[in-house]
């Protein structure tokens, strides 16, 4: 039998290693390796190396694309989920984050009606809410007078100076009228919170410095 060159089979070992040959060529491959140290060990080192098999090679790369599917998806659920939740965050606070609208004389106007009513005049673009107390009996300067607190806020939608939702064509000024304000002796403006008054942590004395004065009996 004619002796097969070691290029021959060299050339064979990978279809060797991954079992792919015909049985007489498996035979005679073995045969070789027997007698040839050389081909011996490139067979060893062919066989150490990681070979992956056709048929496998499909579902390989169907596991990959599967898996960047996912992560694909994964990553459009999560820019949409952030997007939802800053967009909701904004909204939240263009509509909901409200700041007291400083006292200007040309912005708010105390009207006294022939029934002894006080109506409040806000002569601004808009606002987002009107903030008003019932009378208050409070000791001023050793008298007991009765006061009533109000305030307006607005937020980044409803402000005097931007107003971009909608036109404002209404003519005049906004009126609000004071609750029970025919005996009210004073009306002070300014952001207030009662509840601190109430737990002492605040004393009126120390509220009203804070508010300006707009009307008075």
């Amino acid at each position: 039998m004619k002796e097969i060159k070691c290029s021959v089979i060299q050339d064979l070992l990978p279809l060797y290693v991954d079992e792919v040959v015909s049985n007489d060529t498996k035979t005679l491959v073995n045969e070789h390796l027997q007698v040839c140290e050389d081909c011996k060990k490139e067979y060893e080192q062919m066989k150490g190396t990681l070979y992956v098999p056709i048929e496998n090679k499909a579902t390989l790369f169907s596991q990959l694309n599967k898996r960047w599917n996912r992560k694909k998806w994964l990553l459009v659920f999560g820019s949409v989920l952030t997007t939802t939740l800053l967009g909701f965050a904004l909204f939240s606070f263009i509509f909901h984050y409200a700041k007291p609208i400083p006292y200007t004389a040309d912005l708010f106007v105390i009207e006294e009606m022939e029934d002894g009513t006080l109506v409040s005049n806000y002569l601004g673009e808009s606002h987002a809410g009107t903030h008003g107390t019932h009378p208050l009996a409070v000791e001023i300067d050793g008298e007991i007078k009765n006061i009533s607190l109000i305030y307006y806020d607005e937020t980044i939608a409803n402000s005097p100076t931007s107003n971009f939702l909608r036109e404002d064509k209404r003519i005049g000024s906004e009126q609000f009228i004071l609750p029970d304000s025919q005996n009210v002796d004073a009306v002070y403006y300014g952001e207030f919170d009662l509840e601190k008054v109430i737990k002492e942590e605040q004393t009126w004395e120390e509220l009203l410095q804070q508010m300006t004065l707009i009307w008075e009996r």
